[in-house]
């Protein structure tokens, strides 16, 4: 079986919690340097210390091999707990760096292989938060495709509305004319 990565991105966005923000393909601009990572969680809780973590999927073993503790430099800086995710197998833990955890998608559970050390984060920069609301999953851009989309709804509701009582009109007026033919000639009695 094998895994993709947008498999793996969807079973993290489904596995986090409700209360927590979730940003994917996430811009981290770090010493002149502007990286993705896959996903990023924020639980927005000041007692909590506002925990984030950073995801970084996997599912080759020679993309693996191409990065490095620059290329997730970002991701380090703005995060308390790093991640790499993987389908079952991919990578061993002694290959895994020290500062990331090993998170494995078996494709209906992820199971921990090795936890994430915590980190200190940096406290966001005016460009981090730019980026997040730009892929926040909790928000979208796209307000003008959603009023589109909810005045077609609307209009699809109120015709089909109007279509049913066009159709309750025909039936009553229906009934109306057969009683009056019924009752307008009278039955000779034989």
């Amino acid at each position: 079986m094998s895994i993709t990565a947008s498999e793996i991105l969807e079973a993290l966005i489904a596995a986090t919690d409700d209360n927590k923000i979730w940003a994917s393909e996430l811009a981290l601009h770090h010493e002149k340097t502007s990286r993705r990572v896959d996903f990023w969680t924020l639980e927005p809780v000041r007692s909590k210390g506002f925990r984030a973590q950073a995801y970084e999927i996997k599912v080759t073993r020679a993309d693996f091999q191409r990065d490095t503790v620059e290329k997730q430099s970002g991701a380090l800086q703005y995060a308390d707990r790093f991640w790499y995710v993987t389908p079952p197998d991919l990578l061993r833990l002694d290959e895994t760096p020290e500062w990331a955890g090993l998170l494995e998608w078996t494709g209906k559970k992820f199971e921990i292989k090795r936890k994430a050390p915590p980190r200190e984060k940096v406290d966001p920069t005016w460009p981090f938060l730019v980026s997040l609301l730009r892929n926040c999953g909790e928000m979208r851009r796209d307000v003008g495709l959603l009023k589109a989309e909810l005045a077609f709804y609307r209009s699809s509701h109120a015709r089909d509305q109007r279509i049913e009582k066009l159709k309750k009109d025909i039936f009553w007026e229906g009934m109306i004319a057969k009683s009056k033919r019924s009752h307008a000639t009278p039955r000779a009695i034989p």
